[in-house]
């Protein structure tokens, strides 16, 4: 694509780079939203420490008005919460296929690998073959 001659070469990532990107995105959110709480509950040990000191207690009216503005604050934080797990929940569908693929490949040499063991037990502590009797 060109614009206004600069030539921009954009490729498209395989879908493991991608889903690999939404993941960092998801992490990055969830970093952004622990940084707010950290900040929030700062927020909350600041206006308790006040309100135990006798000088500068607040009136019940800010009281309530600080309890709804953290209410208000958690709400948009669970909300939040709940859309990264649909946005996981979308990227894992993604990858469902890759690991699937791979679960079905490892239950496939596990399985040979029995077979391979069909001929060998376990007697009296002891692991034998039945090409050793």
């Amino acid at each position: 694509m060109e614009i206004k001659g600069i030539t921009s070469i954009r490729s498209v990532p395989a879908k493991d780079e991608a889903v690999s990107h939404l993941i960092e995105s998801i992490a990055s959110e969830e970093k952004a939203l622990s940084r707010l709480l950290e900040t929030k509950a700062e927020h909350i040990r600041v206006f308790s420490k006040q309100n135990q000191d006798q000088k500068s207690s607040s009136t019940a009216a800010d009281t309530i008005q600080f309890n709804k503005s953290i209410t208000q604050f958690m709400d948009s934080v669970v909300m939040s919460e709940w859309m990264l797990l649909k946005k996981l929940e979308t990227v894992l569908q993604l990858d469902q296929e890759k690991w699937k693929g791979y679960s079905q490949e490892k239950s496939r040499k596990e399985l040979r690998n029995l077979e391979d063991m069909q001929d060998i037990y376990w007697e009296d502590g002891c692991i034998f073959d039945d090409d050793w009797k």
